[in-house]
């Protein structure tokens, strides 16, 4: 009886060592794993095991068979798990690199662990497997048919976790449904859509239908956009335009680059086929409103209209009074922003309703570049409305912030006068109404009033010295303050540009 007791004794020092052990390789290796869990309880049944041999509980009494039974299949799915740690997560996770599903490893786990069950079945208590086999048939047949909606989610989910045809953070679509992939089981697929609400889709009619991953080969992704402009606009100019419009435009891609195609002819206009690149699924909805935005306003400065279908025909008489009015006003708002230019100041009131005559009004969206730095240009725009942020980049993509101009400020003054490329970039911070005055207006006004032309020179010198005048880069405030005379110069360069002698 002591020699029991000592071998006992024995048995529960290494069974201590061992849960000692095992929790001392959680706690460095697996921290938050619960296989702590799982230690406690396969030692405290080994516990009561080795109490109830210690007190002389026979080996055949149900409860040490329990017992037993409980601390082998106990320590068995410890190793199992410990498996799991060294092999699935370790060697091939971090060192080769494999990703193995989820769903793959527990399947394993749960045949490895049903094999043990088995056996102890088998092995403690005396359970003939025949008469379980033959019972489990019959039992796996029912549980089969009841079951099988869910298997079928089971086994397709095992499925598309070894084919990786989607993973977390990707936007794909089944069916029509779209969405970022949020979380992936063995029963069911969940994405949250662009409103925000989680779409559960069971694997077996994923499986079934067709998927398509919006994040996959390499993020890049083409949107369209229709537009109807109307047939007497020429397509060749059209396409011209909305490309141009598309072009360097902020989360559009450059490559590959915008197109644009004739779609259709339909009963009231021609369809045209837009096509651009993006690289940020998720902003697609964003960045298709700012595209139609964009091609709105372009199209009404380029003076094409976006007719629409018409059912009704009212038929209203417009007198020629009213119209004249109408484009007596608008020359007065012409006139009036042409007036509060202080470059213009020279001109009589005569000069500067003939120069308005020659000008035009305009209209921007925000974030649309009225100029852009390096361009060539010979116009001047007079802020109306909104406000134009004035920025300069340093050739390698970065921007510097200059000034911000609001209602009565203008720029332009040197490309209109000089032909001098845009020093700076120009940018609607909102909704930007703006007056144009162009060369060819002030051709026309030069070439009979010769005598403002000294006059308009002193007053864009003293433009260029305002130190307000912060959208004239550096080089050519330099290469003014290097001539002997700055108004001859620039009057010299204003006689050439316009070609008056």
């Amino acid at each position: 009886m002591n020699m029991q007791m000592v071998v006992h004794g024995i048995e529960a020092v290494v069974l201590g060592l061992c849960v000692g052990l095992i929790l001392l390789f959680i706690r460095k290796h697996a921290p938050g794993s619960r296989l702590r869990l799982w230690v406690f309880l396969a030692g405290i049944a080994g516990a009561v095991y080795l109490i109830l041999k210690t007190f002389g509980v026979p080996g055949d009494n149900t409860f040490s068979k329990i017992t037993l039974a409980a601390t082998i299949f106990l320590s068995s799915n410890i190793v199992l798990k410990m498996l799991n740690l060294l092999f699935w997560d370790y060697l091939l996770k971090k060192q080769v690199e494999v990703h193995i599903p989820r769903l793959v490893i527990d399947i394993i786990n749960g045949i490895v662990l049903a094999i043990v069950a088995l056996a102890i079945l088998n092995g403690i208590f005396g359970v003939r497997l025949s008469g379980l086999l033959v019972t489990s048939t019959v039992l796996s047949a029912v549980i089969g048919l009841s079951l099988q909606d869910i298997l079928g989610n089971l086994f397709a989910g095992l499925a598309l976790q070894m084919e990786r045809p989607y993973k977390l953070g990707e936007w794909i679509s089944v069916g029509d449904k779209e969405g970022i992939v949020v979380q992936m089981n063995w029963r069911t697929l969940t994405i949250r859509t662009r409103d925000g609400d989680s779409v559960t889709i069971p694997n077996a009619t994923v499986s079934k239908d067709i998927v398509t991953n919006h994040s996959r080969p390499d993020g890049k992704h083409m949107c369209r956009v229709q537009v109807g402009i109307s047939y007497d606009s020429k397509p060749d100019r059209v396409k011209s335009i909305i490309t141009s419009t598309l072009e360097k435009m902020d989360g559009v891609l450059d490559l590959p680059a915008p197109r644009v195609f004739l779609d259709s002819f339909s009963d009231y206009s021609i369809i045209y086929d837009v096509r651009f690149w993006i690289s940020e699924f998720h902003r697609r909805p964003e960045l298709e409103n700012v595209v139609r935005t964009r091609i709105w306003y372009t199209l009404k400065r380029a003076g094409m209209t976006i007719p629409f279908p018409i059912r009704d025909v009212t038929v209203r008489e417009v007198s020629q009074q009213h119209e004249d009015m109408v484009r007596e006003s608008l020359k007065r708002e012409v006139v009036r922003g042409l007036r509060g230019v202080e470059l213009f100041r020279p001109l009589s009131d005569q000069q500067i309703e003939e120069l308005a005559m020659s000008s035009s009004r305009h209209v921007y969206s925000s974030g649309e570049i009225l100029v852009r730095q390096g361009d060539s240009g010979d116009s001047l725009f007079i802020i109306t409305g909104g406000e134009v942020e004035i920025s300069i980049s340093d050739g390698s993509g970065r921007s510097t912030h200059l000034a911000d101009l609001r209602t009565g400020d203008y720029f332009g003054e040197m490309s209109l006068l000089t032909g001098e490329p845009r020093t700076a970039s120009a940018t609607a911070r909102c909704e930007t109404e703006v007056i144009m005055v162009e060369k060819s207006g002030m051709r026309e006004l030069l070439e009979h009033e010769g005598s403002i032309l000294e006059p308009l020179s002193v007053m864009l010198d003293k433009r260029l010295q305002d130190l307000s005048g912060r959208m004239v880069d550096q080089k050519v405030k330099e290469e003014k303050s290097r001539q002997p005379d700055r108004k001859e110069h620039l009057l010299g360069r204003i006689r050439d540009f316009f070609g008056i002698g």
